[in-house]
């Protein structure tokens, strides 16, 4: 999991991801996702999580929202390829259909 440490506050925040204009998107100590200023926070670091709630750096609160927001956004992407699949010829899924046999699977990284 990538964390930062506020500057101010010296609280980690967990990185989700850049946004533009020299900011990132974070769970923020109070488990809410926002988009701030890069400049606010240290370098992103690597850390598990179990070491992270052992040391106090992060809340189980913001462990909980960033795994909500992962499954939100993995459900939404399904949403809408489905969505878009059916909007195909029956010619092009059945191209796709062909194309996904091909494409390599990814070991679990859970």
């Amino acid at each position: 999991m990538q964390v930062c440490k506020n500057k101010n506050s010296g609280k980690y925040f967990i990185y989700i991801q850049d946004t533009g204009n020299d900011e990132a998107l974070l769970v923020t100590s109070g488990a809410e996702i926002k988009s701030l200023s890069a400049a606010l926070f240290g370098e992103t670091e690597d850390k598990e999580e179990d070491s992270l709630i052992a040391n106090d750096l992060i809340t189980d609160a913001q462990i909980q929202r960033f795994h909500q927001y992962e499954k939100d956004k993995s459900d939404n992407f399904i949403e809408n390829f489905t969505y878009d699949f059916e909007q195909l010829s029956p010619y092009e899924q059945n191209r796709l259909r062909e194309m996904l046999k091909n494409v390599p699977t990814k070991p679990n990284n859970k």
